[in-house]
C-alpha cells in the first residue's frame, strides 16, 4: 500500500517576503522603496542561502516610478526563480513539462498499437470505441475536487513513480495534489486526442507531438552516469589522431536537416530553402570534412558570395555557368549584404549545432557577417502614393485582365490588411465570415483545417494567428461576392486555382511573380519593390501617423512589447480593431482607379 504523502515540508523552499516599513502599500512583496529608489528583494531558498552566505537577494531597480519598478521586478523574479528554484521546488511548468513527455510516449505507443479498437457491448447496447474514450474523458473531468484527487492519488502516484517522472523526494504536502491533478488532465487530453485520431483529425495532437520537452530527470541522471563511466575511454580517444574525412559536409548537412525536422524546428515546406542556403558552401568550397573547415574557408566563402550575381539559377545568362565562370564575368550587380549574411549565417548555424553536439571543437564561422551600413528603415521599402497609382492603373488591375482572380485579389487584400503573401494564398473559404458585431466581416488567420488534398495551413509564428477585419474598400470591390461564389462551388480554399508543386512549395509563388511583373512594367526593373512591399506600405501608413499601437500590432501579427499586453487579458475584439485600425487606413486618391 502506498504510504501517505509527506506531511513535513521545508518552508525555506518557498520565498517568503513581506513589505518592509518603507514600502508603498501598493508595492508587490518583492519590491521595497529606499531613499526614493525601488529595490528588488528575494528571500533565498535554503541551499542557495548556505552557498551565498546571505538570506536574501537585493538589487537596485534604478527607478523611482512604481510602474517601471514592477515591470523590471517581474522580469527579475522570473529569472531568479528559474535560477534558484528549478532544483529545489517543482513548479507548475515543470510538472506540465514532465506530463507532456509522458503524453508524447503514450501517443507513440498508441500509434504503434495495430490491434483493433473494439467497441464495448453491454447486453443489447454497443458503445463505439470513440464514444467510450470520450465518455472516459468526461468522467475524468469530474475528478477535480480535492477529495476526488486524494482518492486518485495512490494509483496516479504509483504510475508516475514507475514511469520515472517523479520521486518521493520531490513530493510535498503542498504539491502532491497538483501533480495528481496534472496527471488526470493529461489522461483527459490523451482520451480526446485518441477520439480525434479515430475521426481522422490529427491537428489536436500536433502541438504535443511536434515539440521537444527534453528528458525526465531520471534519464538525465542516467545519461550523466553513463558518460562519467566512459571518461577514461573518451580520454583515450582524444589522445588518438583525429580521423580524416570523418564527416563530409554533404553528410553533415543531411544529418542536420533531418534532426531539425525531427525536433520540430523546421517544417517540410522550408527544407528546400534551407538546403539551398547550405548547399552554396558545397558549390564554392567543395565537399570537405566539417572538422577540416577553417576560418580561411569561411572568409573565402563569404568573399566569393559578394562577387556573385543575384538569381543566378533563374537568369538565362547565368544558369549554365559554374562559380569560376560567374566570377570571371565581374558583374556589376551582386548579391546584397543581407543575402550574403543569411548564407554565411546558415552555414555558421549548422557548424554551431555540431559544436553543441560535441562533434566539433570550435565554430569557424562565428562573427563573419558583413556590417550593413544601411538603417533598418532603408531595408523595408514601401510603395509611395505615386507608385501605387501606377501599379493599380495597369490594365491587369484596372480592367481585371489577370488570367486568375487570385492574381487580382491577393495584392489588394495585402494592401488593405497587411497580411503576408502565403497567409492570403492559403486561406480557406471558412476563414472569412461575419463577426458577432453585425456588419463587420473578418479574415480569420489560423492553422486549423485541411484543404481538399489533406494539406494543413502553415503560419510563420504564434503571433500570425489573428483576426483582421475586412476594409470597406475590399467589400466595395466585391471580395464578399467572390467569396460567396467560391463557397457556393463547394471549394475549401478561397483561391482553388493556386497549386503547389515540387518547384513551387508555396501557394503564393505564382501570385507573387504576377504582381512583380506588374510592378516591373509600371515602375521599371530597378525599383527594388516586391510583393512584400505591400505589407511595408500598410505598416508605413500607420507609422507616419503615430498609430503603430497595440491595436495595430495585433492586426499586423506582431508580438505586443509589454508583459501585461502579452500575458494578461483577452485579445482585442473585431469591432475595436475595425474602428481603431482598419477604417483609419486611407491611401487617398492614389488607387481610386481600381474602382
Amino acid at each position: 500500500m502506498l504510504p501517505p504523502p509527506p506531511t513535513s515540508f521545508d518552508s525555506s523552499h518557498v520565498p517568503a517576503l513581506r513589505n518592509s516599513g518603507d514600502d508603498k502599500k501598493s508595492s508587490p512583496a518583492y519590491l521595497c522603496l529606499k531613499r526614493s529608489i525601488y529595490y528588488f528583494r528575494y528571500a533565498l531558498p535554503k541551499e542557495p542561502r548556505l552557498h551565498w552566505g546571505r538570506s536574501e537577494l537585493r538589487l537596485s531597480l534604478r527607478t523611482s516610478y512604481l510602474r517601471t519598478a514592477r515591470f523590471r521586478a517581474r522580469m527579475l523574479l522570473a529569472e531568479v526563480e528559474k535560477t534558484f528554484l528549478e532544483e529545489t521546488m517543482l513548479e507548475y511548468r515543470e510538472i506540465r513539462r514532465r506530463m507532456n513527455i509522458l503524453l508524447q510516449r503514450m501517443l507513440a505507443q498508441d500509434h504503434a498499437d495495430l490491434s483493433e479498437k473494439k467497441a464495448l457491448t453491454i447486453g443489447d447496447t454497443t458503445i463505439p470505441y470513440d464514444q467510450l474514450r470520450a465518455s472516459q474523458a468526461a468522467m475524468l473531468l469530474c475528478w477535480n475536487s480535492e477529495k476526488a484527487l486524494e482518492k486518485l492519488a495512490p494509483t496516479c502516484l504509483v504510475d508516475l513513480f514507475k514511469s520515472g517522472a517523479f520521486t518521493w523526494e520531490e513530493l510535498s504536502e503542498e504539491n502532491y495534489l497538483q501533480i495528481v491533478k496534472a496527471y488526470n488532465e493529461m489522461q483527459i487530453t490523451m482520451h480526446r486526442i485518441e477520439v480525434a485520431r479515430l475521426r481522422g483529425d490529427f491537428l489536436l495532437e500536433e502541438e504535443i507531438v511536434g515539440r521537444d520537452y527534453g528528458k525526465l530527470p531520471c534519464e538525465i541522471k542516467e545519461t550523466a552516469e553513463k558518460e562519467a563511466s566512459l571518461v577514461p575511454m573518451q580520454v583515450a580517444v582524444e589522445a588518438m589522431p583525429p580521423k580524416k574525412n570523418a564527416l563530409l559536409y554533404s553528410d553533415a548537412m543531411d544529418r542536420y536537416i533531418h534532426q531539425k525536422l525531427q525536433d520540430g524546428e523546421w517544417r517540410e515546406h522550408s527544407v528546400a530553402d534551407h538546403r539551398g542556403r547550405l548547399g552554396e558552401f558545397l558549390l564554392i568550397i567543395g565537399d570537405k570534412s566539417i572538422e577540416s573547415i577553417t576560418r580561411e574557408d569561411m572568409r573565402l566563402f563569404r568573399e566569393t558570395l559578394r562577387r556573385l550575381p543575384p538569381n543566378r539559377t533563374r537568369v538565362k545568362a547565368y544558369k549554365d555557368k559554374n562559380i569560376q565562370e560567374l566570377l570571371a564575368l565581374k558583374v556589376e550587380k551582386t548579391l546584397s549584404v543581407t543575402t550574403v549574411n543569411i548564407l554565411v549565417e546558415a552555414v555558421g548555424s549548422m557548424l554551431g549545432w555540431y559544436v553543441r553536439e560535441g562533434l566539433l571543437d570550435v565554430n569557424p564561422a562565428t562573427h563573419l557577417q558583413i556590417k550593413d551600413t544601411r538603417q533598418d528603415i532603408e531595408l523595408r521599402q514601401a510603395f509611395s502614393a505615386d507608385e501605387l497609382s501606377k501599379i493599380f492603373a495597369h490594365p491587369k488591375f484596372a480592367q481585371k485582365e489577370f488570367k486568375s482572380p487570385s492574381y487580382y485579389w491577393i495584392p489588394l487584400i495585402a494592401l488593405y490588411t497587411g497580411m503576408r503573401l502565403e497567409e492570403i494564398s492559403q486561406l480557406h473559404c471558412a476563414d472569412i465570415y461575419e463577426s458577432s458585431n453585425k456588419g463587420i466581416w473578418i479574415i480569420d488567420i489560423n492553422a486549423t483545417g485541411l484543404d481538399e488534398e489533406g494539406r494543413p495551413k502553415l503560419l510563420k509564428n504564434k503571433n500570425a494567428r489573428r483576426i483582421v477585419p475586412i476594409h470597406p474598400i475590399l467589400i466595395r470591390l466585391g471580395i464578399l461576392d467572390y467569396h460567396a461564389d467560391i463557397t457556393k462551388k463547394k471549394h475549401v480554399r478561397l483561391f482553388p486555382d493556386l497549386k503547389k508543386s515540387e518547384g513551387a512549395v508555396k501557394f503564393g509563388k505564382q501570385p507573387g511573380k504576377q504582381f512583380k511583373s506588374v510592378v516591373t512594367a509600371a515602375l521599371g526593373d530597378a525599383s527594388g519593390k516586391t510583393f512584400h512591399s505591400l505589407r511595408h506600405t500598410f505598416a508605413d501608413f500607420y507609422k507616419q501617423r503615430g498609430l503603430q499601437n497595440d491595436y495595430f500590432r495585433q492586426v499586423f501579427g506582431h508580438e505586443l512589447p509589454m508583459l501585461a499586453g502579452k500575458q494578461y487579458g483577452e485579445k482585442f475584439p473585431p469591432k475595436v480593431l475595425y474602428e481603431n485600425v482598419i477604417v483609419k487606413l486611407d491611401y487617398g486618391s492614389s488607387i481610386n482607379v481600381v474602382f
